[in-house]
């Protein structure tokens, strides 16, 4: 019985250390990550003294069950804690998560503030912010995307600034057989070369890439052409796509250039 004192205080003493080395780590995390996350620390002082309540209440339970007379009183307020925990970890458990996510995010930069990259079909545009919960994405249509950190740390990303923001767009065009295939090639190249945006690119071998229009597929009446063509970043490249378009649809009409026109030919 006499050890009974002794006990309790050492079990207090190691709740007051395992409280503070956990409120340091957090601190730690938040404060080094704060500006890379674009928050305030002190937005997420709950967390410090979360644990500490945490850490704090099992050590007085544990107190409590060292006293003999206590048992009964330590043993409920066990299994209440055990409920409540549980209740509490259900309840956070996806705040938790993004949050984890967002730090896991910004340590292993799969992507900054500013790139452009796509999550899905859906999930397509510019990172505008990264917060500890989410992700916000702008895309062409200046909407934001909210995506949680957690979904995104479970996607497959694919980043078009990671390592050389330029990019390579895909030009076709599916013209009548009838056309003059040379004539319609000449035509893409002539508006491709002399874009503003156009951007020679170099191949393996150090070379500038020639521009070049194939003959994708004959088939059904219908001749697709296609041209790879480089530009800057993946903006420039989408605005450079819609401006070739209209340029080549306006040359083609004045060629005589026909586009097939049985549906179902445009891939």
């Amino acid at each position: 019985m006499h050890k009974t004192p002794i006990y309790i205080i050492g079990i207090l003493i190691g709740a007051f250390v395992v409280s503070e080395i956990l409120r340091w780590l957090i601190r730690r995390i938040v404060d080094v990550n704060a500006k890379k996350l674009n928050v305030d620390p002190t937005q997420y002082s709950f967390l410090k003294n979360a644990i500490s309540f945490i850490v704090y209440s099992v050590a007085i339970m544990l107190s409590l069950y060292s006293i003999p007379g206590l048992k009964a009183v330590s043993t409920t307020l066990f299994a209440g804690a055990g409920i409540f925990a549980a209740i509490i970890a259900l309840a956070s458990q996806q705040a938790f998560s993004n949050i984890i996510s967002g730090i896991f995010i910004v340590l292993s930069k799969p992507f900054r503030v500013g790139d452009y990259i796509e999550l899905s079909v859906l999930h397509r545009g510019t990172v505008e912010d990264i917060t500890l919960r989410h992700t916000v994405i702008r895309d062409i249509q200046n909407n934001r995307i909210i995506v949680p950190n957690a979904k995104i740390n479970s996607e497959t990303i694919v980043n078009y600034h990671l390592n050389d923001e330029r990019k390579k767009e895909k030009i076709e065009f599916v013209i009548d057989i009838a056309s003059d295939i040379d004539q319609a090639s000449t035509i893409i190249c002539d508006e491709i070369a002399k874009h503003p945006e156009y951007l020679e690119l170099l191949n393996h071998h150090s070379q500038i890439e020639k521009l070049n229009v194939r003959v994708i597929k004959i088939e059904n009446g219908a001749i697709t052409l296609r041209a790879m063509v480089g530009s800057e970043d993946p903006d420039k490249a989408y605005e450079m796509h819609c401006d070739l378009n209209y340029s080549i649809k306006k040359r083609f009409d004045q060629e005589g250039i026909l586009f097939a026109k049985r549906a179902g030919l445009l891939q």
